[in-house]
């Protein structure tokens, strides 16, 4: 019975991806005072749907950290417009059940103490009172999924460190105990390391932050979440090469280096820090330099197995100048070798600060607000304007002018331009964009003249008025938040792409209708081809085994002689038969990639670089190709 009476939150809890968007404040709607004062995840959004689930239930016993934790939520709402944003999704409206569904239980159950074990009481004499637990409330908002299983993981333990020497004390009590252990930072997990009885080391509580605007760098604790650093960084003239933006930035450092259309310029891996504190598996504070950082051990014809290396609890960062002339433009493409060709060329010219290319799919996601806009702007850019792909690029001035002279053909969104037509996705099917667009759409390249001549009528077309836009969120049965996204809408934080440039924070969107998993690859830029075919296979192994897909980004690097490559799988995390049919994908993938390699295709699968984002990345990129760095 109660399943169907809280049939809408059960399904918003069981639909929470775990992004970490809810944990940072990115749309300036304000944070949740409840998370940065208690910490641990029971008290951030994504870990109260975790412990709503369980409480309603009846699963979880209330204790006195389930009273704490349900009393913490002042139901501010910050969470449902920041994940609304997102994955239309309002897990505020789950805390307000929740509150009822905690004092309907204390009328006839007792509110208990958790009493600590001894393995407990050691880690609080390690890291002080209330930054340690066993309470079964705080361990299930920690339950996460391992790597391709829809089974979900407790952790045995929970503890917070405060530091490095913290931390060692942990590790070397673990290692004494016999209990596994694992660093965790925004909640994700994108490996085999999660297993039963585990215990976690939560990193959150290492918020150490200064930045050397002379020297250009940052010094992060293992705490620090990469959009709070670009943010600082940039209210200082400076940026650092961002990855996923709820991402905590060692950890990302840790697990692939940081990924980022950025580290076109500025590189990967070690290319990315100065110095680096780290706490062994055996319990050692080590300095690490990113000079002396090792080349990989492991052959790209190996089979690797990721495994953590060691902790790190602090970062020494580096950052770069932001050029008060920058923007950021779209290019458009019909075929994907062209494309290719444009970005690579681009890349060898060294122009630009930021470049990748784009498939339409992921672009609309991007874009889009709703998912119902994202199908549609889909539509029309693939099926009418035959838009396929496009290019996206921060630059300056002078690298702009130097672009249109290298390709004066070539049709150039520019950044206004991109942040009117994003404002303009829900009108961009209505009659009088409909009637322009199916003027041009049997003209071999209709982009060319809906973003070229008739750029500005075009644009007049699809403008949404703020009446438009209170119809638009009038289906939100959240008043609280369909105001605030009526009174933000035309913010730049909304639209404009030079902000998203700089904080990597539209990926999520991939996450509203499904989990997505990633298929990463290093691969030679001077064969089209090969890139080509591991597209098709790719659709092909999809189309096989029932899987949707599609192409994500490409990213050039050193110069355009590599490409950093990643494809899309989307699958129900807790369907295991869709799972079970996506590790089979996946296997054909792993054989496939090495085939590659084998046959020195100018291909090498990522896979090795998972857990190894502090060594040196020549390696990886010029291990398994005929010319060295």
């Amino acid at each position: 019975m109660g399943e169907m009476i809280y049939a809408k939150e059960i399904d918003i809890a069981n639909n929470c991806r775990n992004c970490g968007m809810c944990r940072i404040d990115y749309l300036g709607t304000g944070r949740c005072d409840a998370a940065e004062e208690h910490v641990n995840f029971a008290h951030h959004p994504h870990g109260r749907l975790k412990v709503f689930k369980a409480l309603q239930s009846g699963e979880l016993p209330i204790t006195t950290e389930t009273e704490k934790v349900v009393d913490s939520c002042t139901l501010c709402g910050s969470c449902n417009i920041q994940c609304y944003f997102q994955i239309e999704m309002t897990p505020g409206d789950v805390f307000a059940t929740k509150k009822k569904v905690f004092r309907d239980r204390i009328k006839t159950e007792e509110i208990k103490v958790w009493e600590p074990d001894q393995f407990l009481l050691e880690l609080l004499d390690i890291v002080g009172e209330s930054w340690a637990f066993n309470d079964p409330t705080i361990l299930t908002a920690y339950t996460t999924f391992g790597s391709l299983s829809s089974e979900e993981k407790k952790p045995a333990y929970v503890a917070l460190p405060k530091n490095a020497e913290e931390t060692a004390a942990i590790v070397r009590l673990a290692v004494r105990h016999k209990i596994p252990f694992l660093p965790i930072s925004s909640g994700t997990n994108s490996s085999n390391l999660i297993q039963d009885n585990v215990l976690f080391i939560d990193m959150g509580r290492m918020k150490t932050l200064n930045i050397n605007v002379e020297q250009q760098w940052a010094e992060v604790g293992a705490g620090i979440i990469a959009f709070d650093l670009q943010q600082a960084a940039m209210k200082k003239g400076l940026r650092f090469s961002i990855g996923e933006s709820a991402a905590g930035v060692c950890a990302n450092q840790v697990s692939t280096g940081i990924h980022s259309f950025f580290g076109y310029k500025k590189g990967m891996m070690a290319d990315h820090y100065i110095e680096a504190e780290v706490v062994t598996l055996d319990g050692e504070v080590l300095r690490v330099t990113s000079a002396d950082a090792p080349q990989i051990t492991t052959s790209p014809k190996d089979y690797y197995q990721p495994k953590l290396p060691f902790i790190c609890t602090s970062l020494k960062i580096k950052l770069y100048p932001v050029q008060e002339d920058e923007t950021v433009i779209f290019i458009p493409f019909r075929e994907f070798t062209e494309g290719l060709s444009v970005t690579r060329h681009l890349a060898e010219e060294g122009l630009g600060i930021g470049l990748g290319i784009v498939g339409v799919e992921v672009l609309s996601e991007f874009l889009s607000i709703s998912e119902e806009d994202a199908d549609n702007f889909l539509d029309i850019a693939r099926d009418y304007l035959k838009i396929n792909y496009a290019i996206m690029m921060m630059l300056t001035e002078d690298d702009l002018n130097s672009l249109k002279a290298l390709y004066p053909d070539l049709t150039i969104i520019n950044r206004k331009s991109m942040q009117r037509v994003i404002q303009g996705i829900p009108a961009i099917t209505g009659p009088e964009s409909m009637a322009l667009i199916e003027e041009v759409m049997d003209e071999d390249k209709p982009y060319d003249f809906i973003f070229g001549d008739m750029l500005e009528y075009f644009l007049k077309q699809i403008v949404v008025s703020p009446e438009e836009v209170t119809v638009l969120f009038s289906h939100i049965d959240n008043k609280a938040l369909r105001r605030a996204l009526d009174k933000h809408y035309f913010d730049p934080e909304y639209s404009d792409p030079q902000y998203w440039f700089n904080y990597r924070m539209f990926s999520p969107r991939f996450l509203r209708t499904h989990w997505f998993f990633s298929v990463m690859y290093f691969t030679d830029t001077d064969n089209f081809d090969v890139i080509e075919e591991i597209c098709s296979r790719n659709r092909k192994f999809g189309e096989l085994h029932n899987i949707d897909n599609e192409f994500c980004y490409i990213m050039p690097m050193d110069g355009g002689k590599r490409f950093f490559f990643e494809y899309e799988f989307f699958c129900d995390q807790r369907d295991e038969a869709a799972l079970q049919r996506l590790k089979k994908i996946f296997f054909l993938l792993a054989h496939d990639s090495k085939r590659m390699t084998k046959n020195e295709q100018g291909v090498y699968p990522v896979l090795n670089t998972l857990f190894n984002g502090m060594n040196k990345r020549e390696y990886y990129l010029y291990n398994n190709f005929n010319e060295k760095s």
